[in-house]
């Protein structure tokens, strides 16, 4: 997996797999950047380097 690889995404105060959030949102609108939460807030993009570790997908339970 290379480091610049998405592998979830955080809204809503939580963090998502990547299938849960393309559901939610549809691919289009997470590659143009245009995805917000409930709250308005923009969709981030956890990336495979980055340093922090998360627990399963807050959605559906698999793990990130």
């Amino acid at each position: 997996m290379m480091t610049w690889e998405i592998v979830a995404y955080a809204y809503d105060a939580a963090v998502h797999c990547v299938g849960c959030a393309e559901e939610r949102f549809g691919a289009e609108a997470l590659a143009t950047d245009t995805a917000e939460d409930r709250e308005g807030n923009p969709v981030h993009p956890i990336f495979a380097g980055d340093e922090e570790e998360h627990g399963p997908c807050d959605t559906c339970g698999d793990a990130l």
